[in-house]
């Protein structure tokens, strides 16, 4: 394994570093949202061409492997696609499409409907060891804190503002809600960028230099079991940022080739955390049943509230989560870049289509 120990000050003399306030929609404050901007309604005519969808791949006892943007179209959906996409880059940053009536659907109908949605952005990245494409996000009964195994989407603690690991955008799809909570929040980066200038301009600089993140002890792609970025990347005129302090604290503990987390470094990290909590920052709101959430990984960090479930098993909360390189994604600095999903190394693949 490379030795990751990197002094916190290596920044490369080449490194385009922002140092004036962000303009544009991407700062936006959560108190200034309206449900109405980010909220998209589907019309009927979107609806019926996504049951026709459903009904056909049903019909045909498809794969996921079977569904890509030619052998799937969506021509009603296509001018929709593309006004998500542009909110998605160049505006705030996420999306939350509603009215998709899944009541009644199965599992399997309603895992390839929403893939063949995502399969018009995006290529879909492995999520896990097993080589889901479709990861299930629901409580598996599983501790965080003791289990090194156990990620954020197989337990119903509350979680952390972070971004995931490896992808341009982060789809949810909800088929299932808690009894009680299990809100999602979801806080601008860009916003935070400008609060950390304007109070700790000390601190611009440790969001270019090297962290270690921890990959629960899943394979990363560039061998073994944690990964080494940095937060922010300026390219083409595009900032991209990430944030997940618990896993970059947990790589700092738990391995030795890791050095710790330097002052900066954990200044930086609580300094995002504490402002990604401001009710003032970010935006909360619930995914009811059927809603699915576009969110720009590089704009935009994700937490969830606590929840409490049904005691039945087939009513517990459940959501389907896809990772997408996105067609038309950014170009990104190489050290920053970490699209490449993660290693499959269970002996047989499943790509998650149905949760087993």
């Amino acid at each position: 394994m490379p030795d990751n120990r990197v002094p916190d000050d290596r920044v490369p003399d080449n490194r385009v570093i922002v140092r004036e306030p962000l303009t544009g929609d991407a700062p936006w404050r959560g108190s200034d949202l309206k449900p109405s901007d980010y909220i998209y309604q589907l019309n009927d005519a979107e609806l019926a061409e996504l049951e026709r969808l459903r009904v056909n791949l049903a019909a045909r006892k498809t794969g996921l492997g079977a569904i890509d943007p030619t052998s799937v179209p969506l021509p009603r959906l296509a001018d929709t696609i593309a006004q998500w996409s542009e909110q998605l880059e160049n505006g705030i940053g996420f999306v939350v499409i509603r009215g998709l009536d899944i009541e009644g659907w199965s599992e399997r109908e309603a895992g390839l409907v929403y893939y063949a949605v995502g399969r018009q952005m995006g290529v879909p990245v492995k999520q896990n060891a097993q080589g889901h494409l479709l990861g299930h996000v629901r409580d598996t009964g599983r501790d965080i804190f003791t289990d090194t195994n156990a990620r954020g989407y197989q337990v119903r603690i509350a979680l952390p503002f972070h971004t995931d690991t490896s992808t341009d955008l982060l789809a949810l799809m909800c088929l299932r809600t808690a009894r009680e909570g299990g809100d999602s929040a979801l806080a601008p980066l860009q916003t935070i960028y400008n609060e950390v200038l304007a109070s700790r301009p000390d601190l611009i600089d440790t969001y270019y230099t090297p962290f270690n993140f921890d990959c629960r002890d899943e394979e990363h792609p560039d061998g073994g079991p944690f990964y080494t970025r940095v937060l922010a990347s300026m390219t083409n005129g595009q900032l991209s940022l990430r944030h997940n302090s618990g896993y970059a604290r947990s790589a700092a503990r738990r391995f030795v080739e890791c050095l710790p987390l330097t002052e900066a470094q954990e200044e930086l990290l609580s300094l995002v955390d504490l402002l990604a909590a401001d009710p003032d920052i970010h935006v909360r709101f619930r995914l009811e049943q059927g809603d699915i959430a576009l969110i720009n990984n590089y704009a935009v960090a994700h937490s969830r509230s606590a929840f409490e479930d049904y005691d039945d098993p087939d009513r517990k909360r459940h959501l389907l989560r896809l990772w997408l390189v996105l067609y038309s994604g950014r170009e990104l600095a190489r050290d920053f870049d970490n699209r490449a999903g993660l290693v499959t190394t269970a002996d047989v693949f499943d790509d998650g289509l149905v949760h087993s």
